[in-house]
């Protein structure tokens, strides 16, 4: 299972200490959609992002490992009812033999319901 992170749990971001010792491996990626900071609900000032098969491509750190699923609990709870959990494809960007591959990964996408 694969994890794509935007914002703050990305890594070297402030918040990523709650995903770090997560079991798995590190790479970078891109995912369509449009990246910006939510002023509304539970997460006002946090960044949120939008999926859009149209826009342009904002870059992600993904997470791919037997952790990413036995923490999915938890990585929800931190997240809150300000997000919500999407599948999404994402580009690998590493610059190796995988460079240019898509994967499926789960993204915390904006909830404007929330």
């Amino acid at each position: 299972m694969r994890m794509a992170f935007y914002g703050t749990l990305r890594q070297g971001a402030a918040n990523h200490y709650e995903v770090r010792n997560i079991e798995g491996e590190w790479s970078t990626g891109t995912v369509r959609g449009w990246l910006y900071e939510i002023t509304w609900g539970p997460a006002d000032g946090f960044p949120g992002i939008t999926l859009d098969a149209h826009a342009p491509p904002v870059e992600v750190d993904v997470l791919a490992g037997p952790g990413v699923e036995k923490n999915l609990g938890r990585i929800d709870d931190f997240e809150g009812p300000g997000y919500r959990r999407v599948s999404v494809a994402v580009t690998l960007l590493d610059g190796t033999l995988l460079d240019g591959t898509v994967v499926e990964a789960e993204i915390y996408e904006a909830d404007p319901e929330a």
